[in-house]
C-alpha cells in the first residue's frame, strides 16, 4: 500500500505538465516600456484627434477644407502645443471658467445648441501660441476640446497614449 501525499500529487502534476507540454499558468507578457523624459521621469501624454466639425455661418472654410482635418492629431504638453506639423514651444496656459451661453454669443455669435454642447459653464483656455485656433480654445466637461478655425468649429476627442 502506498501513501499519497500532497507533495507526490504536486510532483505528478509537474511531471505530467512537462511530458504533455502544458503548464498550469502561462507566463505573463512584459508590458512595453514607457517613454522617458529628459529628467529621467516617465512620460505620459494625452493626445487628441479631430473627431467632428461644424461649419459656422459665414465660414471662410467649407466642408471640403474642414473634412481634410478630420482625424488630425493634437498633442498638448505642459509647455507646448503640436498640431498639423507645427509646434509652439514655451506655451503659457491661462484657464478660466465662464458662462457657456454668454461666451459663445459674445465671441462667435452662436448658441450652445447649434454646436451640440450643453452645460452652464465651459473652460476657456488662453495661450500665447500663434498657431491658428490655439490662442483661445474651449475645454468641455467631457474633456473634448473645441477650436475655431476659419469659421469652422473642430472637436477634438481625447485619447491616452502611454
Amino acid at each position: 500500500m502506498s501513501i499519497i501525499t500532497s507533495a507526490s500529487i504536486l510532483s505528478a502534476c509537474v511531471t505530467a505538465a512537462l511530458v504533455f507540454g502544458t503548464t498550469t499558468s502561462a507566463p505573463k507578457p512584459e508590458a512595453p516600456s514607457l517613454p522617458h523624459t529628459v529628467d529621467g521621469g516617465v512620460s505620459m501624454r494625452v493626445l487628441w484627434s479631430i473627431s467632428e466639425y461644424k461649419v459656422g455661418e459665414n465660414a471662410v472654410w467649407g466642408e471640403e477644407e474642414a473634412s481634410k482635418l478630420l482625424f488630425k492629431p493634437l498633442e498638448i504638453g505642459s509647455s507646448k502645443i503640436t498640431f498639423d506639423g507645427q509646434t509652439c514651444h514655451d506655451v503659457i496656459f491661462e484657464k478660466e471658467m465662464v458662462s457657456l451661453k454668454e461666451y459663445l454669443d459674445r465671441v462667435y455669435q452662436v448658441t450652445p445648441q447649434a454646436l451640440g454642447i450643453g452645460g452652464d459653464e465651459v473652460e476657456v483656455v488662453k495661450t500665447n501660441c500663434p498657431l491658428p485656433g490655439f490662442a483661445e480654445y474651449l475645454r468641455l466637461r467631457d474633456r473634448r476640446l473645441i477650436i475655431h478655425l476659419k469659421g469652422v468649429f473642430f472637436y477634438f476627442e481625447p485619447g491616452v497614449n502611454y
